[in-house]
């Protein structure tokens, strides 16, 4: 492809490689790095500006020498080269490569001949963890690959910064914000702490592109990122993680502003999202005219088919043909194989006349089957399948999948409804499948996790901690990850014991258990400064009205030969952020027939700045009939009226005061 006019921005986009997945499989081990040295060619045979990845790189935060390697590779044969890169940089970029020695964007680096830049941020894959909270991105950064740019340093106030380039008249302002854990980002967006800086110069001459990492929708209530959290002034938002590829613009009518999900470049899971075909794109930026995206299909990409049957909708099938009902599902299967390989066929198109049909690249192929018996109220018989693995180790050596070509599954309905369990009972076989189900057929460990620990009442540990220490455990590696939260906790218990001052002196283990166990449920916070990607659980208070994000301007120093008038820019409209959510904490004692109840609040004091911590006691049911609390100072509201008898006492442990007064009362 020719170059670029000099007044054309080209872009090449891509998302979610996950280098290094499923590396040790012998016939689907090498995918991820292929497609990603094909993208790396694309950038150099289109003769792009520069490269923009959105997340996830890697597959892991700890990457394999082999995918390391193979990266490095594909960066050097791709980026360097004698080209020059005619991207001026105008904005200070210390101000957003977090590094002390390394602040420069690396084509400006006289050590290193870089054609083609590459911008990349970090995904939840590949994110920063251990001490120095470094991710593989870093790496790549001070070698002199990659820029990685969008570190987020506190989760709970996020200042984004652009980097500002032009090209001829065309001027470009590039943001970016890598990964933090969803409902993290939603409670900092809600709260009006994530700030934008917006460039002062040139008015309307920019082209405001944002590159962010999270879910794009709403897998839970708050565990996304909403499109209309984002700033009106963008004109265009690159969307990783999400492996799903949208092959055009998507036009937010509130905001103003198009999306772009690129999807992955490699299947991670079998499901539909990922059964859609691999693109890349070319963005073409011209400060006349509208952006310009042209998807470049991937050719490496193994071929992956989908397809879904319901046994009851085959007639002659009975559900005890069990012999009948594989020769079935077989014949699905060999059709899916068939065009499969016709579709790697036209893929390949002239490479396909230099091998021969036994080096034609296998196919992955995944049949779900509903096996459930016919919703009639005389029978709750189920079809009779054979085993998955058994069923799929007839199609090995045809297949890349050989292990688990078909999946097989139930509608819910009231014929395989789990039966009723204790709160402690074990997650059964049911469980499991439930689980798979809702995840559209891939299981995480962290959801097995999660929904073990809800059935079980964790007497020391605290069921979050517990669970993103085993997903640390799992998904990243970290071998120390358990040992480290159990002695964190194991040494916070002790300073609580230690610290009440023999008020833990019980005659009844189970009783000081209890206790233990509602104060850490309800003061139970992950200590924020260990990783942004940590989350923070916060007590049930009614969140605060959703406020703008904020934006600041950004003033920009041109260089001499950039010098011109510039007409004043219009301040964008400020709200001011809504007030701190109180960390009010009611704990009720169920144990006492009085019903006391103990409330602990944070008051502001005025006199000396410090919290003072209040305990009520109160012996009445009544609603509580007092004034609505100030906006000055954060005060709980409680169901029950204090007694005249309160006391006030300002401490620095509210845990151990709460667990000391009421043993103290319960001895009584």
């Amino acid at each position: 492809m020719e170059y670029p006019d000099a007044d054309t921005i080209r872009i090449l986009i891509t998302t979610d490689n996950h280098v290094g997945y499923n590396e040790t499989d012998p016939i689907a081990g090498d995918d991820s790095w292929k497609t990603f040295h094909e993208i790396m060619m694309l950038a150099k045979n289109y003769n792009v500006d520069m490269v923009l990845q959105g997340g996830d790189l890697f597959h892991v935060n700890k990457p394999s020498k082999k995918s390391f390697y193979q990266v490095m590779k594909s960066l050097r044969m791709g980026c360097m080269g004698d080209k020059p890169c005619e991207l001026e940089l105008l904005s200070d970029p210390s101000q957003v490569f977090h590094y002390n020695d390394f602040t420069d964007v690396n084509y400006e680096d006289p050590n290193f001949n870089v054609a083609i830049p590459v911008f990349a941020i970090a995904g939840n894959h590949d994110d920063a963890t251990g001490e120095s909270l470094l991710c593989p991105m870093d790496l790549l950064q001070v070698s002199g690959l990659v820029n990685h740019f969008g570190k987020v340093l506190e989760a709970d106030k996020i200042t984004v910064k652009p980097l500002l380039f032009q090209k001829g008249i065309t001027k470009l302002a590039l943001y970016g914000m890598a990964s933090v854990r969803d409902e993290r980002l939603f409670r900092t967006f809600k709260e009006g702490n994530v700030t934008f800086e917006i460039p002062s110069m040139r008015e309307g001459e920019w082209f405001n592109l944002m590159c962010v990492h999270q879910n794009h929708t709403g897998h839970t209530n708050t565990a996304f990122l909403p499109e209309q959290f984002l700033p009106e002034f963008l004109d265009l938002v690159v969307w990783g993680h999400e492996h799903e590829c949208i092959p055009h613009l998507v036009h937010n009518p509130s905001k103003q502003f198009d999306v772009l999900q690129p999807g992955s470049s490699v299947a991670t899971s079998l499901c539909d999202a990922e059964a859609q075909l691999k693109n890349v794109f070319i963005l073409q930026l011209r400060h006349d005219q509208s952006p310009e995206l042209i998807p470049i299909p991937l050719t490496t990409v193994r071929t992956f088919l989908m397809r879904s049957v319901s046994l009851q909708d085959v007639n002659y099938l009975r559900p005890h043909d069990k012999e009948g009902i594989s020769k079935y599902l077989a014949s699905q299967v060999e059709e899916l194989i068939a065009e499969a390989n016709t579709a790697t066929k036209a893929k390949l198109g002239d490479a396909l006349d230099e091998m021969d049909e036994q080096q034609l690249p296998l196919p992955l192929i995944r049949l779900r089957v509903d096996y459930s018996g016919p919703d009639s109220d005389q029978t709750t018989i189920d079809y009779q399948v054979e085993n998955p693995r058994r069923f799929s180790n007839r199609f090995v050596g045809r297949v890349a999948n050989g292990n688990n070509v078909v999946q097989f599954y139930k509608r819910r309905g009231k014929h395989n409804l789990s039966s009723k369990r204790g709160p402690n009972s074990a997650v059964n076989d049911a469980d499991v499948e439930r689980l798979i189900n809702e995840r559209g057929g891939e299981l995480e460990v962290n959801t097995l996790v999660n929904d073990l620990l809800h059935k079980m009442q964790l007497s020391l540990l605290p069921e979050v901690g517990m669970n993103e220490a085993v997903k640390k455990f799992v998904d990243k590696d970290e071998k120390s990850a358990l040992k480290d939260f159990i002695d964190k906790e194991i040494e916070n218990e002790v300073d609580m014991l230690v610290s009440s001052g023999g008020g833990l002196h019980s005659d009844n283990p189970e009783q000081i258990k209890s206790l233990i166990r509602q104060v850490k449920k309800a003061n139970y916070v992950v200590d924020s400064s260990s990783s942004p990607n940590h989350e923070t659980p916060v007590t049930a208070v009614p969140p605060p009205p959703l406020t703008h994000t904020e934006t600041r301007e950004l003033d920009i120093t041109p260089t001499p030969e950039l010098s011109m008038p510039t007409r004043k820019r219009k301040e964008l409209p400020k709200r001011k952020a809504s007030p701190p959510i109180s960390e009010s904490i009611a704990i009720s004692d169920d144990d006492e027939e009085d019903g006391d109840e103990i409330v602990l609040s944070d008051d502001d004091n005025e006199d000396n700045g410090m919290d003072t911590q209040k305990q009520r006691t109160s012996k009445s049911s009544k609603p509580n009939t007092s004034k609505p609390p100030s906006r000055k100072s954060r005060q709980t509201t409680t169901v029950g009226k204090s007694s005249s008898g309160s006391r006030s006492k300002s401490t620095k442990t509210p845990k151990t005061d709460i667990l000391s007064s009421l043993l103290a009362r319960k001895r009584k």
